[in-house]
């Protein structure tokens, strides 16, 4: 093991061991705490969760310390169930999402294509496995909730979705929420991402995970300079190029579609050479809170 994870690991272990151990030293222990705290202990011991997954490991060490405070200081044996359930949700996201990633790196390195599929084919299940813990945790945390406190998480919801669909720059459509990525976002006539769609897409993967169960469409679209075969694959291709970026972002592959359409959705006249640079797109459709979703 390399020194600097060795570190990094120990560190991350001696901090869920001995800052939550302290939490609940005042009261017995309670069994489904305990079961957490191994759940979490395993992942905080894993290098390549505390290396690939910091994020997801935190959130599963946060939910462990509440339900700590919660048992040893409110003796609220309910909800440090409650927690301690999505505590081990949390530390199997944090897990599965490290795996994958590790995964992803792999599937660069491999040295054939059986072995790049397999890999794949991991990765892509380790990531499924994500989202169902995630939907889990979702799901029992919904559960707990009273009426009231359900209709105060909502509203909160609501309005973190409308800061974060500005932040993603997305409108509301008939076909469902509708992300345009610019021309400007791909090398010339090329279907590589430059470094300037890396802010855009971490934005919209971000959004994506916090909505599992949400479909989308990624529609590659030209102008009418050159010919009919070139653009449709060059279409095909850019929207092939985005939907990768996102897989690589923890979005699960079998939630989107990618499609290439040339130059037959134009949104602008190809006469000028603004309204080609605005017909030069990928467009991205995610199903609404409705579950509205439609493809050309």
């Amino acid at each position: 093991m390399h020194p600097i994870i060795r570190r990094t690991t120990t560190l991350a272990t001696a901090l869920v061991a001995a800052g939550l151990l302290a939490a609940c030293a005042t009261r017995a222990p309670l069994d489904s705490v305990e079961s957490a705290r191994a759940s979490v202990n395993r992942a905080a011991g894993d290098p390549a969760v505390v290396q690939h997954a910091p994020l997801e490991l935190k959130a599963a060490t946060d939910t462990l310390a509440r339900a700590d405070r919660v048992w040893s200081e409110d003796n609220d044996a309910a909800e440090a169930n409650h927690l301690a359930y999505l505590a081990t949700q949390r530390a199997d996201i944090a897990s599965n999402m490290a795996r994958a990633r590790v995964l992803d790196a792999d599937i660069k390195k491999a040295g054939t294509d059986a072995e790049r599929l397999r890999l794949t084919r991991e990765a892509d299940q380790a990531r499924l496995q994500a989202e169902a813990n995630a939907r889990s945790a979702q799901t029992a945390q919904l559960q707990a909730m009273s009426a009231e406190q359900r209709a105060a998480q909502n509203e909160a919801r609501v309005r973190a979705l409308e800061a974060q669909l500005r932040d993603i720059e997305a409108q509301q459509t008939e076909r469902g929420l509708l992300v345009t990525l610019g021309d400007v976002l791909f090398a010339f006539n090329k279907a590589e991402l430059s470094a300037q769609a890396t802010p855009r897409l971490d934005k919209l993967a971000n959004f994506l995970r916090q909505f599992p169960d949400r479909k989308l469409i990624i529609e590659g679209h030209t102008d009418s300079v050159g010919g009919d075969a070139y653009n449709q694959s060059l279409s095909e291709r850019r929207a092939q190029a985005v939907q990768s970026a996102l897989v690589q972002r923890g979005v699960a592959p079998d939630r989107i579609v990618a499609r290439g359409y040339g130059k037959t959705y134009p949104v602008a006249e190809n006469g000028s050479a603004e309204g080609r640079a605005m017909n030069r797109r990928v467009e991205i459709v995610i199903a609404d809170d409705k579950g509205n979703l439609r493809g050309r």
